[in-house]
């Protein structure tokens, strides 16, 4: 079997992401030779906070590029980090199965949310983690944070913040899952479209790589997945939205749960739908998140300029 080079980006994270992808691919393919390419995108490079970036896809414009011009054979994204648009020449070939979905606390002295003490520094650049905590405790200080995992929980640690909202798949999967101070049930806080869900793209093109590496997709995680992200599609969307979107299939059922929060007002539409489905059919799964997304829209409530 030819030998393939995978992109990725350089943090532990990622590279904890894209190492575990090998290993489950060389499970089905004993022998199968993967190279890896880092590569640096913007958003490892920028200071600004992502909610504020102009440019959609500030983790994944790079490593798309290196798939264009033919320095890389796949690459490994974390899913809610795609863009909404699709890209032309370039698709998703496998969602591995997923982490998972929820945020968590990590605070100093292992304080739940409620215990924090008012105006405790909490830091988030996610709108999404902003507006709930609003929401939920408005009498605490939201600050701007960046830097991977380990910075984040480091500047609580070292006391310059008092707590921070993380993905619980990302500490689960370095192994820092000890540092959660509480988790948030997906019905308080609905996770990022796609959050704890891996991407693996490729050159459309590339039919022999494609069933390769359609060996380790999740059926059910790429419907559920197909269902959130299409919310944020039909929303036209970006990350500074402040949009959740949790989807599961249960049953022949697929269930999804989205919120919108208004920040002009601190108002949320929430919209909750439930069809009979088929664990194959991503062309429902699509039109079901559409479908909510139009809904969201139509609301009275909705502030269409905030989504232009």
């Amino acid at each position: 079997m030819a030998k393939f080079r995978i992109g990725t980006r350089s943090s532990l994270l990622a590279l904890t992401q894209t190492r575990w992808v090998v290993s489950q691919l060389q499970l089905h393919f004993p022998g199968l030779s993967i190279e890896e390419v880092l590569i640096t995108t913007e958003g490892d490079l920028t200071t600004t906070p992502l909610s504020e970036s102009k440019t959609p896809g500030v983790f994944v414009s790079a490593l798309r590029n290196a798939l264009h011009d033919r320095e890389v054979d796949f690459v490994v994204h974390s899913m809610k980090d795609l863009p909404a648009k699709l890209e032309p020449g370039i698709s998703l070939a496998a969602v591995p199965k997923r982490e998972d979905v929820r945020d968590v606390l990590v605070s100093k002295g292992n304080l739940q949310l409620s215990e924090l003490k008012s105006g405790a520094r909490v830091g988030t650049s996610s709108p999404r983690r902003a507006a709930t905590l609003r929401q939920l405790r408005p009498d605490l200080e939201l600050v701007s944070i960046r830097g991977n995992v380990d910075t984040r929980i480091a500047k609580v640690r070292e006391g310059d913040y008092d707590a921070t909202i993380l993905a619980l798949a990302g500490l689960n999967r370095i192994g820092r899952s000890a540092e959660v101070s509480e988790i948030f049930s997906t019905e308080v806080m609905i996770p990022a479209p796609g959050q704890g869900a891996l991407a693996i793209e490729l050159r459309t093109q590339d039919k022999e790589l494609a069933a390769v590496l359609g060996a380790i997709n999740n059926a059910s995680d790429l419907l559920v997945t197909t269902a959130e992200r299409s919310v944020l599609r039909g929303l036209g969307a970006s990350c500074a939205t402040p949009i959740g979107a949790s989807a599961r299939f249960e049953n022949g059922e697929l269930i999804l749960i989205a919120e919108l929060a208004i920040e002009s007002t601190g108002q949320a539409i929430r919209v909750s739908r439930s069809i009979e489905s088929d664990l194959h059919n991503l062309e429902q799964a699509e039109e079901m998140g559409l479908s909510v997304a139009a809904e969201m829209l139509n609301s009275e409530i909705a502030d269409r300029a905030a989504l232009k």
